[in-house]
């Protein structure tokens, strides 16, 4: 179920991407697609090395999917980095009753193929949670950096 390379070149030049950067975003989007891939679930590593999903026999895991937001939060980082190689500008959602914007669909093809739903409520939640900090920031009662 997982994308393959060839599937995200297809999604990459569906996007419009100029032909010169296509490399540096499939490399930023393969990247995060890995990222994403080994922290959606929680491993452990055994006593012989190999990564288990009970570090004991009698380890009892809770019923259902791991939390998987940090890592969705990697790929949705890694999609937006990439977008941001295309050179339009920062990427954006549709607003209610709007159609959806051009990295929208970018993104959801991208995440649709690697198994993901509720992609509308996953890229709000990222958006929101981005915007607040960004917020935060600007306000200066975070680090900004030393200018």
């Amino acid at each position: 179920m997982a994308i393959t390379r060839a599937q995200l070149q297809e999604a990459i030049g569906n996007a419009k991407f100029p032909l010169q950067k296509r490399q540096i975003v499939e490399d930023l989007v393969w990247n995060g697609l890995e990222l994403f891939r080994q922290y959606k679930t929680q491993r452990y590593t055994s006593h012989t090395g190999k990564l288990v999903k009970k570090p004991l026999p009698s380890h009892k895991t809770s019923i259902g999917r791991y939390d998987q937001t940090g890592a969705r939060t990697i790929l949705i980082s890694a999609l937006c980095r990439a977008w941001l190689e295309k050179g339009t500008g920062i990427p954006t959602l549709n607003h209610k009753n709007d159609l959806m914007s051009e990295f929208h669909h970018f993104a959801q093809e991208v995440m649709a193929r690697e198994g993901i739903g509720k992609i509308q409520q996953h890229l709000e939640k990222y958006w929101s949670t981005r915007a607040k900090e960004w917020g935060i920031n600007e306000k200066g009662r975070l680090s900004g950096g030393s200018e």
